[in-house]
């Protein structure tokens, strides 16, 4: 890290202009995992993709996760794409899975026996053809899922009427309204980190936050004065809501990674910049707009001044 762009002044600086909030409400990025994968394989014509269109036609607060698309990037090597699912299930807002096909059904269970912060947020979407159906995955993963908390809906899944069923666009609008900035409620709410146990969720919040004041910045140096300021002085270990560890380790590398797939921040020249800085909220840092222009004015002439920017 460049000393001379980044000074122990500026750093000392940050640490005053920390937040001490107990939590934040945030409105942004709102994501909406789509999962359950059909055998057709134009997405266009699939119940996620006709889901996608009605999704992004009403809100442009909404960014849309599909594993398959994201799993192509990943140079995770060592993490199995179960684990890889449960960290896209943690940093989404909404879960909504399509139950056709057998992978789905798969991965129904695995949401099911996997934990009840997924089920508050997960939907679970069924042809209707199967909806008095007694089968294991009605009366198995589905019941346990509805009782931890999960929606169930039927719909007309094998056919081009699927948003005509009344339970799935009640529930495409919910996620509609509360994705809408002005929209409070406990989804919405973040405790800030504190030590080396790292909450995913708010950490990407807290990234965001900072990287509103320091782009363009590299990934490394981003990280490096993410640590100095939360006083993290070597390892640390990113965990889900409750608390509890995830399957196999989480790297910071698969996290930006999630937030330049998902047009959230892109990388240009090896440095990082937010593609919507107008809707970042601040969750970390506690600074006025107008101490905050200060500061990033000063910052960019240090970096043009020292080769950072061109």
């Amino acid at each position: 890290m460049n000393e001379k762009i980044y000074s122990k002044d500026f750093i000392e600086m940050l640490r005053n202009q920390l937040d001490t909030s107990s939590y934040k409400y945030v409105s942004y990025p709102k994501l909406v995992f789509l999962c359950g994968k059909a055998k057709d394989s134009n997405y266009n014509n699939s119940s996620r993709g006709k889901l996608e269109r009605y999704l992004l036609t009403h809100s442009s607060e909404i960014h849309i996760v599909l594993s398959e698309s994201i799993w192509e990037d990943n140079s995770e090597g060592d993490i199995d794409l179960l684990t890889f699912e449960e960290f896209l299930a943690e940093t989404s807002d909404y879960i909504v899975l399509f139950v056709e096909s057998p992978g789905s059904c798969c991965e129904l269970g695995a949401f099911a026996y996997n934990e009840i912060i997924f089920s508050k947020k997960l939907t679970i979407v069924i042809d209707k053809s199967f909806e008095n159906d007694k089968s294991f995955i009605q009366i198995g993963p589905t019941t346990k899922a509805k009782k931890d908390g999960a929606t169930v809906v039927y719909a007309p899944i094998f056919q081009s009427s699927l948003l005509s069923s009344e339970g799935l666009r009640d529930v495409a609008n919910g996620i509609i309204q509360e994705c809408t900035p002005a929209f409070v409620s406990a989804k919405n709410k973040r405790i800030p980190n504190k030590g080396s146990t790292i909450l995913v969720n708010t950490f990407i919040l807290e990234l965001l936050d900072l990287l509103h004041l320091l782009q363009p910045i590299s990934p490394n140096d981003l990280l490096e004065i993410y640590k100095l300021l939360k006083g993290i002085n070597s390892f640390f270990t990113f965990v889900k809501s409750d608390g509890k560890s995830f399957h196999q380790e989480i790297t910071y590398s698969t996290i930006i990674n999630l937030l330049i797939k998902l047009k959230v921040i892109t990388s240009e020249n090896s440095l990082l910049k937010i593609i919507h800085d107008d809707k970042i909220q601040s969750i970390m840092l506690n600074m006025t707009k107008t101490v905050h222009n200060k500061e990033r004015n000063r910052l960019l002439c240090r970096k043009y001044k020292y080769g950072e920017c061109k």
